[in-house]
């Protein structure tokens, strides 16, 4: 897989016990920086990364 970036096209909020919760917006560009077999796990400008399930592709998230 070659791909370098996704956008969000909808909103993504994170959210972990006992930390406030991690809101992207919609339009935001992540870093892919590989994929699993079931995911992406991609990466914000600050370096926060999480995983993107692909079955969410053209619902939350699109190759950009």
């Amino acid at each position: 897989m070659d791909l370098k970036a996704i956008e969000l096209i909808e909103p993504v909020t994170l959210t972990k016990d006992n930390f406030a919760p991690k809101v992207f917006d919609k339009g935001t560009i992540l870093k892919v920086i590989m994929p699993t077999p079931t995911s992406l796990l991609v990466s914000d400008d600050d370096g926060f990364s999480f995983t993107v399930a692909f079955d969410q592709e053209n619902k939350v998230w699109r190759k950009f």
